[in-house]
């Protein structure tokens, strides 16, 4: 039954399903719940007319309660509306999602608007058996025919027809749908036609089948979760495997929750410009950092990041690899952590921006945190590398920056022009290579780095004796 409203605000005569924003109009916003809900109003037209329009206007459908759902006692001077709210998420939750935003919309706008009873709209479950119609290959003797017979038993052939029937018919009833609605302009024939697979021939084989199938949907939930348990049971017993739970279970966590929170958002409608604008700068973000990383490692000893020319162009990513993967861990988990709160109804309405909020300066925050800690990890690599040149031991690399003990020894016979001089020529230095005239090396007697020109020396490799990286570095 229509709303009744005031004549200057009637609509024209149209159809309600043609309206934008009715009950036959599907809302701007995708959906997967409907959630169908008693709601009192007062009985004046211009407050109907007023709360059914903001109402469809987000694609609710709304109208008068009938006999069948109106309240028992119903409060004088109030009418009661049967609106279906449609909200996207699970399950949980979506009830009293439905009451939350007809209230919010309420105290929004100042209607007078009262939810009495809310239930969630579930879709029948109706079992359907599916039947392929194939043609009968030919029944001679002949190669072709056997090959075509063959390739019929494999399953080969295509269907010319398919037909979905609830679950308890015979061959009968089939063959009888099947013949009378020539569906494509082909009459079903039992002798032209088969099909796959062939129905029961009794009600009571139909029955039977019936009840086999609805038993194995029942049990393929459990048994898939028995399946995952035992297998993540297996890698956490095995000693190498303790790290794969605590991984696989973040991983069963964060995409689903990364989905949840991306689905439906600004991301996902603007995701065909938004991310090939942002590979381009991803990758050189990647680039810039992993550089970065080599730039904190070399300026523990003083040295100038582009004098040193590294070991390959791979080796920046390599050192990029380990901060970045740890923050896109962190922002990915407080992504799924909102999107699981979305998905459950719970970041509704206005808590919602706040917890938008929340996410970005949680992942922001814990990202910089995994930044600065591959900034440590860097200095503590510079450090290590540093007491082991005191050591007189060769340092490790770091991501393609190699640095070797060298002994210094000058081509000319006069003074050699040094800066942080003067050359040391009684003990090895360490030198990570030279991109340029000049070649920056480090003394580890004095821990202080100095440059020289390419020309004025030659570097040549210091014996190795262990414990002593003075012997044979005289002139």
């Amino acid at each position: 039954m229509p709303l009744r409203v005031p004549a200057q605000r009637r609509r024209s005569q149209e159809p309600v399903a043609e309206r934008p924003g009715t009950a036959g109009t599907l809302p701007a916003v995708p959906f997967n719940q409907r959630v169908r809900l008693l709601v009192e109003a007062v009985d004046q037209a211009d407050e109907l007319a007023l709360a059914q329009g903001l109402m469809e206007a987000r694609g609710w459908a709304v109208r008068r309660a009938g006999r069948e759902d109106a309240p028992a006692t119903a409060d004088g001077g109030r009418v009661a509306l049967v609106v279906e709210v449609r909200l996207s998420g699970s399950r949980r939750r979506a009830e009293k999602a439905a009451c939350g935003a007809v209230e919010r919309l309420a105290r929004t706008h100042q209607l007078a608007l009262w939810v009495r009873d809310a239930a969630l709209l579930l879709r029948p479950d109706d079992p359907r058996t599916e039947y392929r119609v194939i043609r009968r290959p030919g029944a001679g003797t002949g190669w072709r025919d056997r090959l075509a017979r063959w390739w019929a038993a494999c399953g080969g052939r295509g269907a010319h027809r398919l037909l979905r029937l609830p679950g308890g018919l015979t061959r009968e009833a089939v063959e009888r749908e099947l013949a009378e609605r020539p569906l494509g302009g082909r009459t079903f024939t039992s002798d032209a036609y088969e099909l796959r697979p062939a129905p029961p021939e009794t009600e009571e084989e139909a029955t039977a089948a019936a009840g086999r199938r609805t038993a194995s949907r029942v049990r393929v939930l459990p048994g898939a979760a028995v399946a995952a348990a035992a297998v993540l049971g297996w890698t956490a017993l095995d000693g190498r495997g303790l790290l794969w739970w605590p991984l696989t279970a973040a991983a069963l966590f964060c995409a689903p929750g990364v989905y949840f929170a991306l689905r439906d958002s600004w991301f996902s409608r603007n995701a065909v410009w938004l991310v090939p604008l942002a590979l381009p700068v991803g990758w050189s973000l990647v680039t810039w950092l992993g550089r970065l990383m080599q730039a904190f490692y070399l300026d523990r000893f003083g040295i100038p990041s582009g004098s040193v020319r590294s070991a390959g162009d791979l080796w920046p990513y390599a050192a990029a690899a380990e901060p970045l993967g740890l923050a896109l861990g962190f922002v990915l988990f407080f992504t799924a952590v909102a999107g699981w709160l979305r998905h459950v109804h719970i970041a509704k309405g206005d808590n919602r921006l706040a917890l938008v909020a929340l996410t970005v300066l949680l992942s922001a925050a814990f990202a910089a945190t995994a930044l600065l800690t591959g900034v440590h990890d860097a200095d503590r690599a510079a450090r290590e590398a540093a007491s082991a040149a005191h050591r007189g031991h060769a340092p490790a690399a770091y991501f393609g920056v190699r640095g070797a003990l060298m002994c210094v020894v000058p081509v000319g016979e006069g003074p050699v022009p040094v800066e942080n001089g003067p050359v040391p020529a009684g003990h090895a230095v360490l030198s990570f290579g030279a991109s340029g005239d000049w070649i920056w090396l480090w003394d580890p007697d004095r821990s202080q780095a100095l440059s020289v020109r390419r020309e004025d020396v030659q570097l040549l490799p210091a014996p190795a004796v262990s414990g002593n990286r003075r012997t044979g570095c005289g002139r």
